[in-house]
């Protein structure tokens, strides 16, 4: 959707356009957004920015280091909007994608907590990139990271990817 290449471009623009000057250190912080229904561990505070169009509202959270950037998105889609779970899935990989000009290296399916989702990896001349998106009921949720060419943050990446958690209050879709 028009919302996640938004989100893709942003991540490209704080990434290359801007520069990476971010946090140094071990100092990571927990990112628990009240309504998000997720938590996630960060190098350094994020930046909020809320995105608001006529089929989707997102909640965009990045944070930067030397390295890499990363990124969290959730949102919700209109009551209205009907789609398919995993046509949307493939949509919004191929969006992001496309967003950041990098091409697709690999893609798999999976689950969490009764979540249906996809993993996948990326590159492009700048970085290379690793994302999960997720969709349940009418929310979605997006986990990235950018990585400059020629840096390494292998470790950082793994420790930010196994950190992210759903809420288990929210058990059942939304209408």
């Amino acid at each position: 959707m028009l919302m996640l290449r938004q989100a893709a471009a942003l991540l490209l623009l704080a990434c290359f356009g801007l520069g990476i000057d971010g946090a140094q250190g071990e100092d990571w912080i927990k990112v628990a957004p009240v309504g998000g229904d997720f938590s996630v561990m960060m190098p350094a505070k994020p930046e909020e920015e809320v995105r608001s169009g006529d089929d989707l509202t997102a909640h965009l959270f990045t944070a930067t280091t030397d390295n890499a950037l990363y990124t969290v998105t959730y949102g919700d889609y209109a009551p209205s909007v009907r789609f398919n779970v995993d046509d949307e899935l493939a949509a919004n990989r191929d969006n992001f994608l496309k967003g950041v000009d990098a091409s697709l290296k690999t893609t798999k399916p999976l689950t969490m907590h009764g979540r249906k989702g996809l993993e996948f990896t990326g590159e492009s001349a700048q970085a290379s990139f690793k994302s999960r998106v997720f969709i349940f009921g009418t929310r979605f949720y997006q986990i990235a990271v950018a990585v400059l060419r020629g840096k390494d943050d292998a470790e950082n990446s793994n420790r930010f990817f196994a950190s992210f958690e759903f809420s288990v209050a929210e058990v059942r879709p939304k209408p």
